[in-house]
Parts: C-alpha cells; sequence; structure tokens
C-alpha cells in the first residue's frame, strides 16, 4: 500500500505540511510519497490520495483544483483527505471552517474520508507585492502559525481510513 500526498503550494507552507503528513504516515507504517502537483502525479498507482492546498483570497489554489478536477474519477475511487494550509485559518473567529476547503469538496462532487483546516503563515517576504498590499491593508496578522504536531496527530487519525479500500 502506497499513498500519494499531492500539494499545491503559494509560499511553501503547505508543503511544509505535506512533507509532515507524509513522514508521518510511513512512521505509522503506511509507506506516502510526496509529489507537488505541479509534477502531475498520477494517482491511478496509488492506494490512497492525500491532497493538501494552500489557500488564496477564499479557494484553494488552482493547481490543486485543475489536479483534482482532471483526476475526479480515479480519486473517488480510493480513500481520499484534503487538508487546506492558510494563515486565516489561525482565526478563533473561523472555528476550524474554511470557505476554501468547503468550496473545494463540492466541486470534487465526493466527500474525501477526511478533511481539515491547518493554520500556516503570513510571512510578508513570502508573498509576491501585489498581495502584500492587500493583507497589510487588511490588517492580517503576520507571523508563522504552522502547529506541527496538530497536522501529525491529523496524520496519525487519517492512517486507518487511507488503508480501508
Amino acid at each position: 500500500m502506497t499513498v500519494l500526498v499531492a500539494y499545491a503550494t503559494h509560499s511553501g507552507a503547505t508543503r511544509t505540511l505535506a512533507e509532515t503528513i507524509t513522514e508521518t504516515l510511513t512512521a505509522a507504517g503506511v509507506p506516502a510519497e510526496l509529489v507537488d502537483v505541479d509534477q502531475s502525479p498520477d494517482p491511478t498507482g496509488y492506494d490512497a490520495v492525500v491532497l493538501g492546498s494552500g489557500v488564496r483570497i477564499d479557494a484553494a489554489e488552482k493547481p490543486a483544483t485543475a489536479w483534482a478536477k482532471s483526476h475526479r474519477e480515479v480519486l473517488s475511487s480510493k480513500p481520499m483527505a484534503f487538508f487546506t494550509c492558510s494563515g486565516s485559518a489561525a482565526d478563533p473567529a473561523k472555528g476550524g471552517k474554511q470557505k476554501a476547503a468547503d468550496s473545494f469538496v463540492e466541486m470534487l462532487g465526493f466527500s474525501p474520508v477526511a478533511v481539515k483546516n491547518f493554520p500556516g503563515w503570513v510571512i510578508m517576504d513570502k508573498i509576491p507585492m501585489h498581495e502584500r498590499l492587500l493583507l497589510k491593508s487588511m490588517r492580517t496578522p503576520t507571523g508563522d502559525f504552522r502547529d506541527l504536531d496538530a497536522v501529525r496527530a491529523w496524520a496519525e487519525e487519517i492512517a486507518p481510513l487511507l488503508q480501508k479500500g
């Protein structure tokens, strides 16, 4: 059994979460392979899939959405989990909800075995200038909000779900 951990990232935070998930699954006896969706991984040869996406303007990264749409039939035929990574997920007012994740799952047309929204980072020098200006005007808090222990715990939680098929 091998799990594909595919991700789309804008500033690199989503990759760090995907790396943590890959390491945790492998340590739990569930071999996993990490691949950026920009490399067009074929999910057919995997037993399960974990897909992660950064969030930009309340939407999943376009490469993640395009990849999932092009592989929707294969993804719906095996266990699949989905996670988002966003600086806004650290906002307690959101209560763990993320419009981007909800819209993405709706677009899929099937329910993943698990969906999770993780805080990422808002580090201005990793963000394009036009987005920095928008974030500053919105008084967006900056910093590294990642909780890798929570990411590890989720990976351990989904490991048995990914093995069902």
